[in-house]
């Protein structure tokens, strides 16, 4: 083996490296030419075995540009979720710094205005100061005291024209009599003793808020005037006020069908007469059942002395309200018309202007007069009150719940003396009658005087007379043109096929007028015959 000198090592390396493209000699050469190994290797000096991976190589580039290359699917869209919004973090809250505690006792004062369901206004005030140690103030009796105070202004009574105009500014129109009445007229002192009663019961009421007369019911009447006519001398009581509703009364001579589910419902009114018929009352079984009830309870030993004083005074009402049942009818609010007056005005004996139960009254409200009749008796302390016939008369939506005129502008003309010497069920045609006599004396009335009908009057029926025979036409009238017309059964006329002349009409007859069956005989009268007025000590009928 020859060993070359490293002198020629290193020259015949040199050499390679020049003739070997990529190197840094050959590119660190801008205008050089580079050599094409492919065409004359051998001509660059390089053996076959360098020049051989090198073809290879550029074999296999050449086939993989010319090839494909695989196929891939494309990635699934994705919907680019939404950014959530940033939480905004809250400042925290600061700790409010507690309240000074005091070091003595601080006297409090603190004023308050409320209003209670009746329309009353409270002033509530609470004041505090200091005292002696708990156990002693606990034992003092004004130590923790509530002081109620009722500040009211009693109304004057309306007397003017112009004040009388106020609720009602038709009044003048429909009573044009009026204005020659007022001078001569005066306030009537059942207009004061009404308000002394209603100021006497908030007395007694204050401890009981729930039972202490509304706002409405304390201003519930304009006036109460006495009034008399010039020239004719006729006396009539004018109240001014609004229309609560009564439910009241019953008379099973006349029907059975009388609602009685009203908190209040009472089955008698204060104006009465003897029962005509045998027909027990529909309540009767309802109050004879109580009185079983309350004479049991009463019989118990273990009843304390104040549930028997109360079961004592239960049972003689309920005695006397089963007599009244028996013995006696009465008016009903949804058949009869009738107002409703406080108890202490008709115990007024010897008064000029006294009414009496069954006094003709004439109701007015807006245009229209409605006849009506005294029939029942109602709280001292509170005025203006119909019956159901005539509070739906006003306003159709009225019930035992709802009154018809909450305002002050229902006028009343209660004419005393003026009852019929027998009471009995109202007769409506003859009440009207009545009242449009009554109202000529006291100078007329402009407005429309209602005109009431039975609603439990049974329509006679009209029999069918029997028509008249035509008359048979004579030989020679046979042929020649013939004048009759027959009457049909209704009154009607049937015209016979000859014209020219005038039909005559044939009446119908007048059927004979049934005789009037006897009333029964009136029961005898119990010791019950003086009427009387049975009210809840609550009665707040209408509020």
């Amino acid at each position: 083996m020859r060993f070359r000198s490293l002198e020629e090592r290193r020259e015949r390396r040199q050499r390679r490296e020049r003739s070997i493209p990529g190197t840094s000699d050959t590119v660190n050469q801008p205008n050089e030419r580079l050599p094409s190994v492919f065409v004359s290797p051998i001509t660059n000096h390089l053996s076959p075995f360098t020049c051989l991976p090198i073809f290879l190589a550029g074999l296999i580039c050449l086939f993989l540009a010319g090839c494909p290359g695989p196929k891939f699917n494309p990635p699934p869209s994705v919907s680019p979720s939404p950014t959530p919004s940033p939480t905004v973090t809250p400042p925290p809250t600061p700790t409010p710094a507690p309240t000074p505690l005091p070091e003595a006792i601080i006297p409090y004062s603190h004023k308050e205005v409320a209003r209670l369901f009746s329309g009353v206004e409270v002033h509530a005030q609470v004041e505090s100061g200091i005292g002696d140690i708990a156990s002693v103030e606990r034992r003092a009796l004004d130590s923790y005291l509530l002081d109620l105070q009722v500040h009211v202004r009693v109304p004057k009574a309306a007397q003017t024209i112009a004040e009388l105009s106020e609720p009602d500014p038709s009044l003048p129109t429909v009573l044009p009599g009026l204005a020659a009445m007022l001078p001569i007229g005066k306030v009537s002192d059942f207009y004061y003793g009404l308000y002394q009663l209603k100021v006497e019961s908030l007395g007694r009421e204050l401890g009981r808020l729930e039972q202490l007369l509304s706002k409405h019911n304390f201003f519930d009447c304009n006036t109460i005037l006495e009034l008399t006519h010039p020239q004719s001398g006729r006396k009539v009581l004018l109240i001014q006020s609004d229309m609560d509703v009564n439910a009241d009364g019953s008379d099973s001579d006349r029907t059975s069908d009388v609602d009685g589910s009203s908190t209040n419902f009472q089955p008698y009114t204060s104006y009465r007469w003897p029962k005509r018929t045998d027909q027990p009352s529909e309540f009767l079984g309802d109050y004879q059942n109580k009185l079983k009830q309350a004479e049991s309870e009463l019989s118990l030993k273990t009843a304390s002395p104040d549930r028997k004083k109360a079961l004592r005074e239960q049972t003689e009402a309920l005695q006397r309200e089963i007599g009244d049942l028996k013995h006696f009818s009465f008016l009903i609010s949804k058949a009869d018309p009738f107002v409703v007056l406080p108890g202490f005005i008709l115990r007024q004996t010897n008064h000029a202007f006294l009414p009496k139960l069954g006094d003709y009254v004439v109701v007015i409200y807006g245009d229209k007069l409605y006849p009506a009749l005294l029939g029942d008796v109602g709280p001292s302390y509170k005025i203006g009150e119909g019956s159901l016939r005539l509070a739906t008369q006003l306003d159709a939506r009225a019930n035992a719940y709802n009154r018809p005129a909450s305002n002050l502008n229902v006028t009343y003309l209660v004419f005393p003396a003026t009852a019929d010497p027998t009471s009995g069920p109202p007769d409506l045609k003859k009440m009207r009658d009545r009242c449009e006599t009554l109202l000529s004396e006291i100078g007329g009335a402009s407005g429309q005087l209602w005109e009431w009908t039975d609603i439990f009057a049974t329509p006679t029926p009209t029999p069918s007379p029997t028509p008249a025979p035509s008359p048979s036409p004579s030989p020679s009238e046979t042929g020649s043109p013939t004048a009759t017309a027959s009457a049909s059964a209704t009154g009607s006329l049937t015209p016979s096929a000859t014209p020219g002349l005038t039909p005559t009409l044939t009446p119908s007859p007048t059927p004979a007028s049934p005789t009037p069956s006897p009333s029964p005989k009136p029961t005898k009268a119990s010791p019950h015959e003086t009427p009387h007025r049975h009210h809840h000590p609550d009665d707040t009928r209408g509020d």
